[in-house]
């Protein structure tokens, strides 16, 4: 007669298999939920990283600024509250000198530690250009609507109103030649070089950029648009 015990099953257990229970092959499989996993590459922040998104944060605060405190200004303006809209037109200098500030680097958190302020682009001067404009115009909208009716005076009612006319439409077409210009000069300072001057492009053109870029991104993530980090691959 055999002396060895009947074989009785355990219960099932609420809450599965311990640790201690889990062959070799079962902890190998089970490793990675309970290990913690090693940082993608690609998801490192690195410090040029944080100063790239502290100056993309501090351009889109300062010229949002500069929008809602230019129109509320006009809007001020227009409505006869000059004295509040001096008031308000402090906050566009100070928007304007963050802007500023922002693209010449003045403020320590906007760079590396011990980098010096970024090298003038030669091409930027040329704002000047519509900066000049949208002033002329300013005053030219400043003028319709505050000096025609006293420097332009005349008797006939239908006179001062073709002069207030003719310098608000002389503004506004002032600002639209401006923010034209801001366009175009913005393409040629801050696109990136183009080698390639053939008039023609091949067909597989597309194609052929795609590969280039994606042997640049040397196994980076692959968006990462100059015109928004201000890299130069």
């Amino acid at each position: 007669m055999s002396s060895q015990q009947p074989h009785t099953p355990q219960p099932p257990r609420k809450y599965g298999l311990r640790f201690e229970e889990l062959s070799a092959e079962d902890r190998e499989f089970f490793r990675p939920f309970w290990e913690e996993p090693a940082p993608h590459p690609n998801f490192v922040v690195e410090e040029q990283r944080l100063v790239n998104a502290r100056v993309r944060m501090a351009t889109g605060l300062s010229f949002t600024l500069l929008m809602v405190s230019a129109l509320v200004t006009a809007l001020l303006a227009l409505s006869g509250f000059f004295f509040t809209a001096g008031a308000t037109a402090i906050a566009v200098g100070i928007s304007l000198f963050l802007i500023i500030a922002v693209r010449r680097r003045l403020f320590k958190s906007l760079r590396l530690p011990g980098a010096p302020p970024p090298a003038k682009n030669a091409k930027a001067r040329w704002f000047w250009l519509p900066h000049l404009l949208v002033i002329a115009s300013v005053f030219s909208l400043i003028t319709s609507f505050a000096l025609v009716p006293t420097v332009f005076a005349d008797p006939n009612p239908l006179v001062t109103r073709a002069w207030g006319i003719f310098f608000a439409e002389l503004g506004m077409f002032g600002l639209l030649i401006a923010a034209l210009a801001y366009g175009l000069i913005a393409l040629a300072a801050f696109s990136p070089h183009d080698d390639d001057e053939r008039i023609m492009r091949p067909t597989d053109f597309a194609e052929q950029l795609l590969e280039r870029d994606l042997r640049k991104s040397e196994g980076d993530d692959f968006y990462d648009s100059d015109w928004i980090t201000g890299k130069k691959r």
